[in-house]
């Protein structure tokens, strides 16, 4: 019994001043609400806490999803109707046996000179077989036998006596009829194949919810198929969706970890810029510290955001835990190798600023830095972050090995979406897909790359020299060197994490998408399974037309009925004088048909309502996927402007950072411009929204292609329920993934229980 509630568990003790069962005492065991016995199968980040990737995600949610299992639950059920209706067709035999001992006395009944006392013993053997035909005619076939023993003053007397009946009742018009008698068992089989077909679409559906958080179609149902109402959710049904839709689910919470990876990137940029600054003001190069207030402001109104951010994903990642099956206090991290087809940021960069922020903080704060032996300390730490610094570099220039390799393909990109009529009709600057600027760009970053890793040399040996002199200067002079040192240290880190995120950018490349509307939708027509359960469902509500006016017609019934019986005692030596005959004709006229023509009438009514609805059901799915492929086509060039934007972006930084490293200028107080921090902190907040946009729409990207290849009826799962991902799309690789459900034979459902039960758990 599980736990109950205490006050309602004492009216099963006691009630009314009555004692309860004694199979309701005891507290309850907790067990048998659920074990412990799910948290075996959680994969293990090493921490004590869950690491979850989308194949975990998936695996787990198909074991503890209730909406999963509530579907798996229905289309058993459905498969138990099917049991039904075959167990109604086929022959029912029926077997009881009754003994009874009797006793009557003298004047039992009142009855004027009764009989002697009556005492006797019997046992009555009863059998029956009921049959139903396919064509409505009901056989009932009885048997029955009696023993019965009188028990008279010293003798024993028996009789015995055995009797069959036989009748059957054939409908030829009213209720009669194949139409008629096999409409509850074809209507549970077709609706058995509907929900094994729809369960097969949910389950694709139900890994489109688990990795977008989109809604995508229903699962199957016990009810009568013509009688479910409307169409339920039609996967990928446009609502007001006008650019590349927002990832939720798994995606959704991959999207929001790189967010908040760039917000940290953004972040360490302010502190690297602040730092800059700051030491540029102490070197009385910056006439106002108004704009070091600029700098730092932006930093905490941006770290208060990036808390904000860290919540806002605790609270989906809850949400998604109690979505999938799991409990909201259960510790897990999220991670995939998908994460790395969004990043264009590097969380090195990011680990290298921390490191750096926490020594250049020590070096400004003069209470605890106080003395030679400080100094030694932070500047021994200071040089073992060069092969950090090293590390950064040679990422930055695998990734650029990554975008020499992926050149002849983004130009051949580029070029494609350059020529396609949205790119003209828009008036899109032929700078932003041109494939020779691509080129200058990747040229530039290996320029770039070369000037940080001489750059990063001159410090290291700036870090050797100070470590020969420390001794001999004095300890602010040591001190200032020091925080230049550091503010040089991180201005080489902004550059080369500018110049990875360029590099990374421009070797984000979309799977090709090259099929339209038309071809999509031919596809859907021929293989997507609710597409097919719209069609069977459309013939079921004519049926029902024809099911009803049935019962309109006038009632004429053949009737017959035979019976024979045994005399002298014998059980089976049936005699033919026993016996009887009778065979007739029952006619019926339709003179009350009210309720009838009722039903009738509603048939043909909901006959036409069918009509309307699938109908509304193609023009919707055609809709849908216009509208799929329009954003596809939308999304290929908006990426590309995205891309540019980034860059321009990148652009602006790199100039206001530029201003910052400017050598001074002999007897010059004040170098750096007023609005020098104002344009680098609106630069750095533009490059951060527009690395958030482009995310966005890469992601949003994704989403697209799946809900493509799922609306298309092509989709398809491995052996671990994930997505088979196409690559490109184009009409060869359509074609090779149709799956011929149209063929499916009657063997297929031969055992409907069984079929179903290979659906779900295979």
């Amino acid at each position: 019994m599980p736990p109950d509630d205490p006050v309602s568990h004492a009216l099963m003790l006691e009630v009314d001043g009555r004692k309860g069962a004694a199979a309701w005492k005891g507290a309850g065991d907790p067990r048998a609400l659920q074990n412990d016995a799910w948290r075996k199968i959680l994969p293990g980040a090493g921490d004590g806490s869950v690491f979850l990737d989308l194949k975990s995600a998936v695996r787990l949610a198909l074991i503890n999803s209730r909406d999963f299992q509530h579907e798996k639950e229905d289309l058993y059920l459905s498969a138990l109707d099917v049991s039904y209706e075959r167990y109604q067709l086929s022959p029912k035999f029926a077997l009881s046996e009754t003994a009874k001992a009797e006793a009557d006395g003298a004047n039992h009944g009142g009855v004027t000179n009764p009989p002697k006392d009556q005492k006797h013993l019997g046992v009555l053997t009863d059998g029956s077989v009921h049959w139903i035909t396919s064509s409505g005619g009901e056989l009932l076939a009885s048997f029955a036998n009696q023993f019965l023993w009188d028990f008279k003053s010293h003798s024993l007397t028996s009789s015995t006596g055995s009797l069959l009946n036989f009748t059957f009742l054939q409908p030829l018009m009213r209720l009669g009829g194949k139409d008629r008698a096999l409409e509850a068992l074809t209507q549970t089989e077709r609706t058995l194949l509907a929900n094994v077909r729809q369960m097969q679409q949910f389950q694709l559906g139900f890994y489109v919810k688990i990795a977008t958080g989109r809604n995508s179609g229903e699962g199957p149902s016990r009810n009568d198929i013509v009688g479910a109402s409307g169409l339920g959710v039609i996967a990928g049904t446009p609502s007001g969706r006008t650019g590349a839709p927002a990832a939720g689910g798994f995606l959704g919470l991959l999207s929001q970890t790189q967010q908040i990876e760039n917000l940290e990137a953004n972040v360490a940029r302010l502190r690297q810029s602040l730092d800059q600054l700051a030491a540029a003001f102490d070197a009385g190069r910056i006439g106002s510290r108004l704009q070091v207030d600029q700098a730092r402001l932006a930093l905490f109104n941006n770290q208060s955001n990036l808390l904000s951010a860290k919540a806002a994903y605790q609270t989906q990642l809850d949400a998604y835990k109690v979505d999938i099956g799991l409990p909201p206090e259960l510790s897990m991290r999220i991670g995939d190798p998908l994460l790395k087809r969004f990043s264009t940021t590097n969380p090195q960069a990011t680990a290298l600023d921390r490191d750096l922020t926490a020594l250049q903080t020590r070096l400004r704060d003069r209470t605890r830095v106080n003395g030679a032996p400080q100094l030694s300390e932070i500047h021994a730490e200071l040089a073992k972050l060069e092969h950090l610094f090293k590390r950064l570099v040679e990422s930055a220039r695998a990734d650029l090995g990554g975008l020499r390799k992926a050149l002849p393909e983004r130009k051949q990109r580029l070029e494609a979406v350059a020529q396609s009529v949205i790119a003209a009709e828009l008036g899109v600057e032929p700078s932003a897909l041109s494939a020779v600027e691509l080129e200058n760009r990747a040229t530039q970053y290996l320029k770039q790359l070369e000037g940080n890793a001489i750059e990063l040399q001159r410090l290291s040996g700036r870090v050797q020299v100070f470590a020969e002199v420390l001794n001999a200067k004095e300890f602010e002079s040591a001190r200032a060197e020091l925080v230049d040192l550091a503010a040089d240290f991180s201005g080489l880190l902004l550059a080369v994490s500018l110049n990875q995120t360029g590099i990374r950018l421009d070797t984000a490349e979309l799977p090709v998408v090259e099929i339209n509307s038309q071809q999509a939708l031919a596809a859907a027509k021929e293989h997507r399974l609710d597409w097919m359960n719209a069609r069977a469902r459309l013939v079921d509500s004519w049926r029902k037309v024809g099911f009803y006016a049935n019962a309109l017609k006038s009632g004429l019934d053949f009737t017959a009925a035979a019976g024979m019986g045994t005399v002298n005692n014998r059980v089976a030596q049936f005699d033919g004088r026993t016996g009887f005959v009778r065979a007739g004709l029952r006619f019926d006229t339709p003179l009350s048909r009210l309720a009838e023509r009722n039903n009738y009438r509603e048939a043909l009514i909901e006959y036409q309502r069918a009509r309307r609805e699938y109908m509304l059901f193609e023009d919707r799915v055609g809709q849908s996927l216009r509208n799929t492929t329009r954003l596809i086509e939308l999304c290929q060039l908006n990426f590309e402007l995205r891309r540019s934007a980034v860059q321009v972006a990148i652009s602006q930084v790199d100039i206001a950072r530029l201003r910052l490293e400017e050598p001074p200028r002999p007897g010059v107080v004040a170098q750096i411009g007023a609005t020098t921090a104002r344009d680098l902190v609106t630069a750095l907040s533009d490059l951060l929204d527009a690395q958030n946009d482009f995310l966005s729409m890469r992601v949003g990207y994704d989403v697209l292609r799946l809900e493509l290849d799922f609306e298309s009826g092509t989709m398809h799962l491995d052996n671990d329920g994930l997505w088979s991902d196409p690559g490109p799309i184009n009409p060869a690789r359509l074609a090779s993934r149709l799956t011929p459900w149209s063929t499916v034979s009657n063997t297929r459902i031969a055992n409907p229980a069984k079929a179903a039960l290979h659906e779900i758990f295979r």
